[in-house]
């Protein structure tokens, strides 16, 4: 019997941990006629699949021939767009607000699906962490909003379980949610881990940078229109915003907010130096599956940290980190830098406390959130630099393995 349960697929027990809780969630809804999302950490939406409702009810504008980029007449909530002008084309298949619920639906099944698929096998013990990280409130803020940024994490995955058999046929889905999101075009730089991908990788740059310069007022207004707030965010910006809310005197203007995030990347990047200095270089492992799920995911989280204030949602995109973080805390794991099962900690318990209403019991929960620095921030600068250094040590090691080892 023991036996059995060591040669069961974590996946399994990851599977059934995400269908217990949906289960739980549906039939406290089928009961009551509310689900209690903010039972467990999530903020419900004034409406169902709130932010997916941003890119339906701009379909509905196409139909009417009024343009809906970058401010959207139609939106339910009156938000201005925050996706490139790209999605409002996609009006022309017919859709509109009306079927926000079933795409809202199918969004989370392919997400959700497309985690169980990355990771591979998993252990037991592996499985149990990574079910803990699919329902933290984190991850289930972008099922509960049906967030767009859920559907670019599975075409990213897409692009990682080709690139084995092709780095071009990899390439074409990381580049695709590159265009329609942007910040997925980070995840590319696992193209750049193995030599015999570097040709797809610089084509893939070529293509992202020409889309970049022909919208690039359109991303201009994107940063301009898009919200900076600390509740349910992350990133440096989010660190500075809430040193300011905070009263201190020294992040007040523009000009000490600007220095002060660019001190925050800073002492991350210092950090990261002294986490690679004090590893052992290398990838590490040997698992390729792994070694790309992570290189994508940590590549997406540094890029968006340094670049802009982002929701909590897309922190999903460290669940690629998962399995590679585990199996670096196994003793003689390989880790190429020090305190990876640290590090596996602190994104489980940020994923966790990544929530205006993080599920902590004994009244903890009123503490917590009245808090004036968020302290989870300080989990995510930890993050910031520990995956930059593991990053920056496979790297080092991609650039001197000769060309014809993959």
């Amino acid at each position: 019997m023991r036996r059995r349960l060591r040669d069961l697929d974590g996946r399994v027990l990851a599977a059934a941990i995400v269908v217990v809780f949906l289960a739980v969630l549906l039939s406290v809804r089928a009961a009551t006629g509310t689900t209690p999302w903010a039972h467990v950490g999530v903020e419900p939406g004034d409406l169902s699949f709130a932010d997916l409702r941003s890119v339906t009810s701009a379909w509905d504008c196409t139909h009417k021939g009024i343009q809906a980029f970058p401010d959207n007449p139609c939106d339910p909530f009156h938000r201005p767009a925050n996706y490139p002008r790209i999605w409002t084309h996609l009006g022309v298949f017919g859709l509109g607000e009306g079927d926000t619920v079933p795409l809202g639906i199918a969004i989370a099944v392919v997400f959700l699906a497309s985690a169980l698929v990355v990771t591979g096998r998993l252990a037991l013990w592996e499985g149990a962490v990574y079910g803990v990280a699919l329902i933290a409130p984190a991850t289930m803020l972008g099922v509960e909003r049906g967030n767009v940024d859920l559907l670019m994490f599975a075409l990213v995955v897409l692009g990682l379980v080709l690139v084995r058999r092709s780095p071009w046929a990899g390439a074409v889905p990381i580049v695709l949610a590159g265009i329609l999101k942007l910040f997925p075009a980070f995840a590319g730089l696992v193209l750049v881990r193995v030599r015999k991908r570097w040709p797809a990788a610089l084509a893939s740059l070529v293509v992202l940078g020409v889309y970049a310069i022909a919208t690039l007022h359109d991303i201009r207004t994107l940063r301009h229109v898009i919200p900076r707030v600390v509740v349910n965010s992350y990133g440096a910006g989010v660190v500075v915003e809430a040193l300011r809310l905070a009263g201190v005197s020294w992040v007040q203007s523009a000009s000490e907010v600007r220095y002060v995030r660019l001190a925050v990347i800073a002492l991350g990047a210092a950090l990261a130096a002294g986490l690679l200095l004090a590893g052992r270089g290398g990838d590490g492992g040997s698992d390729e599956r792994r070694l790309d799920a992570f290189w994508a995911g940590a590549a997406v989280y540094a890029g968006t940290y340094v670049f802009g204030n982002n929701f909590d949602y897309r922190l999903a995109f460290l669940l690629l980190c998962i399995p590679q973080l585990c199996a670096w805390s196994r003793r003689g794991g390989g880790s190429p830098v020090p305190l990876a099962a640290a590090a596996l900690g602190a994104l489980v318990v940020t994923l966790w406390l990544s929530s205006s209403v993080p599920p902590l019991p004994f009244g903890l929960q009123t503490w917590y959130v009245h808090l004036s620095f968020p302290p989870e921030e300080v989990l995510n600068w930890l993050l910031f630099a520990w995956v930059g250094a593991a990053l920056a040590s496979g790297l080092l090691s991609s650039l001197r393995r000769p060309a014809h080892v993959s």
